[in-house]
């Protein structure tokens, strides 16, 4: 079993400390533009000694360092080690996160000496007596009725778990109090990352103390629960710390595909009535979401549906936005629709299909354009995507608009001239 488990925590712990150190290659990038923030290379560093402590732990790392230096078990030293320093650059950047830079930096020798001392006692203990024999997975309850050993795992076990439960202490309040949703999730990730971890402290004192009491029983918990939670915490926490930077990327991509998708149909028709506003042609909206540049291109869509309003507005005269306006406002009544946004969309959906239907504009008098109120790209963004839901709506009842050929404000379509004739043919506006 020990071997079985061994090949499982050389996997799971390797790919927990890749997860780390992704994470701190995704941090440095904010620390090189902002190499002074104290809060953030302490973030930096706690997932670099976080990530390197998974990789020296790792059962396959483990058994080849006790191989290389001759001491069978350095392994758990130099992953404690980099446990108690992560926990160092934790506790300095929750300081970092609470307290002014000044503030933060007087702290900073008082916050680092009980770690410090943790890390010295730590060495002197480890190398005070033998422990033979490499055990990557199981070396806290093998040695812990070694009187040195045992004290070494009970010093790890609570500086570690201290400063767990000071990051949740801190985090989960302050969550509940921060202005910006995605740091106060961050937070909240932090903090159940912590329990998480305080679980892997749990289950490694259950071992201790069962084997202090005679039981062996009571080993499960460490070698199995502990690595269990501290992966799983460890997964929340990286989380947790990236979230405020990926997680509003990511919502905002997916706004602006909703925003895309809700556009299409629209800006298809528009595309369609009047081909020479579209730069590229339209294609299923799920493509959308290959595009890197997704903002440029729904900037773009917003554009072309302008330019396809601005082209089609002569389609319908200021007598027949008066009838529309009339006739709609009941409808918008009953159906808790607003008026404004589902007069533009009729107006539209008239406009193309009298532009399908061929007929061409006789020169009356048009409306003045849009009702949106806003000047700004997302005030625009917004009034656009509910006049293409209304168009959607207004496009499909049929009721709602008059026919195609009913106003003079277009003409029917002309014939082309028979051939040989010396009269040009009309083209449609």
């Amino acid at each position: 079993m020990t071997a079985t488990l061994e090949d499982v925590f050389t996997i799971t712990h390797t790919l927990s400390g890749l997860v780390s150190l992704s994470a701190f290659g995704y941090k440095w990038r904010d620390l090189r533009r902002d190499p002074d923030n104290l809060a953030l290379r302490a973030l930096c560093a706690t997932r670099l000694f976080n990530g390197l402590a998974y990789l020296a732990l790792a059962p396959m790392t483990y058994l080849w360092i006790g191989q290389l230096t001759g001491i069978p078990n350095l392994g758990t030293l130099l992953g404690h080690t980099s446990i108690v320093l992560a926990a160092l650059s934790a506790h300095v950047m929750v300081t970092g996160w609470f307290s002014s830079p000044d503030v933060a930096r007087r702290r900073l020798p008082k916050v680092a000496a009980p770690y410090f001392l943790a890390i010295a006692v730590m060495a002197a203990l480890f190398f005070a007596a033998p422990l033979p024999g490499a055990h990557p997975v199981d070396f806290e309850v093998h040695f812990a009725t070694h009187p040195t050993a045992g004290a070494y795992v009970v010093v790890f076990l609570v500086i570690y778990g201290l400063n767990l439960a000071n990051t949740a202490r801190h985090a989960w309040p302050s969550s509940r109090h921060v202005g910006r949703p995605w740091l106060g999730q961050s937070l909240r990730l932090a903090a159940l990352g912590s329990v998480f971890v305080l679980g892997f402290i749990a289950g490694k004192l259950i071992g201790v103390v069962g084997r202090w009491c005679g039981q062996t029983g009571w080993d499960q918990a460490a070698i199995l629960w502990s690595p269990l939670m501290a992966s799983a915490g460890s997964l929340v926490i990286v989380v947790g710390y990236t979230l405020p930077g990926w997680g509003a990327a990511l919502s905002t991509r997916l706004d602006h595909h909703r925003s895309y998708r809700t556009l299409h149909p629209l800006w298809a028709a528009l595309c369609e009535a009047v081909p020479g506003i579209a730069l590229f042609k339209p294609r299923s909206p799920g493509l959308a979401l290959c595009t890197r540049d997704l903002h440029t291109r729904l900037y773009r869509t917003v554009i072309e549906i302008r330019d396809g309003q601005r082209l089609l507005r002569p389609y319908v005269c200021d007598a027949c936005e008066a009838r529309l306006r009339a006739g709609l406002r009941k409808s918008a009544s009953m159906r808790g629709d607003n008026a404004d946004l589902l007069l533009e969309a009729a107006i539209l959906s008239l406009a193309i299909r009298r532009r399908r239907a061929g007929r061409e504009p006789s020169g009356q008098p048009s409306g003045l354009g849009s009702r949106q109120s806003g000047s700004e790209f997302g005030d625009e963004l917004t009034w656009l995507r509910q006049v293409a839901e209304a168009y959607t709506r207004a496009s499909a009842d049929r009721d709602l608009l008059p026919d195609v050929h009913d106003c003079g404000c277009t003409l029917a379509p002309r014939l082309r001239p028979a051939a040989g004739s010396s009269t040009p043919p009309t083209s449609v506006t």
